[in-house]
């Protein structure tokens, strides 16, 4: 999170659909995208700090003058929600145990973990509009479809922005691509039986939460890192360690 990393990319993975990327793509140094419609912008998911945050809106305004009306929040972790209070003119919506964790934890500095980092001035914003299982976002004649998984995966309110007409999916972190996954707050097997659901979608592009974009295929390599950790953990159990 530090100057010497590249600079972010926005990348337009469809037509008015794009995915606004975060190298090296490590923990807490996230993806984000927009859904871009005739008079507003639907913005999936903030970032760490101001900065990036700023980043991220002026990468929206050079692709075009509408507002951003409204926030998708993908899961509670900072790197996701801490730049919502930047997006003055929009609703932020998320899953109902999304606003629930955002309001418990607080600002995500975790200054022991990640060391020194300019998280500028940032104010707790949790969404304001709540879901429990979806809701359906027009963005003039696109559909950003927002669906939970429902159950303990990377978090306990993982949730994803589906674009039907472009089949491009937002999967927030349920998707690291080439690096390691995230899930002490949620299951490995559930993150198992997400990677599933994620395929049902039938995506041509997923927009992951950490790494580059990537294709469906991208899942079978995420899906093997899981079942080695959970093998090992049977087989340690199993020899009493």
């Amino acid at each position: 999170m530090t100057d010497v990393l590249a600079a972010p990319t926005t990348v337009e993975v469809a037509p008015r659909t794009y995915a606004f990327v975060q190298p090296d793509g490590t923990w807490f140094i996230n993806n984000a995208g927009f859904v871009v419609g005739d008079d507003h912008v639907v913005l999936i998911d903030t970032c760490a700090t101001e900065r990036r945050t700023r980043a991220l809106l002026a990468a929206v305004a050079a692709v075009t003058d509408a507002p951003v009306r409204v926030v998708v929040n993908t899961h509670h972790h900072g790197d996701h929600t801490h730049g919502n209070y930047l997006c003055t003119a929009a609703t932020i919506v998320g899953h109902r145990r999304c606003r629930d964790e955002v309001e418990r934890m607080g600002i995500m500095t975790l200054d022991s973990i990640w060391g020194a980092v300019e998280w500028g001035g940032l104010e707790l914003r949790s969404p304001d509009l709540v879901f429990d299982d979806g809701i359906d976002l027009a963005v003039g004649d696109l559909t950003v479809e927002v669906r939970a998984f429902g159950s303990a995966a990377h978090t306990t309110n993982d949730v994803v922005a589906w674009v039907p007409e472009r089949r491009v999916l937002y999967t927030g972190d349920l998707v690291f691509h080439g690096g390691t996954p995230f899930v002490v707050m949620g299951s490995i097997t559930g993150s198992l039986a997400a990677l599933d659901w994620l395929r049902s979608f039938e995506p041509e592009v997923i927009v992951p939460g950490h790494g580059p974009v990537c294709g469906v295929e991208a899942l079978d390599g995420i899906e093997a890192y899981f079942r080695f950790v959970a093998d090992l953990a049977a087989e340690g159990w199993a020899a009493g360690l």
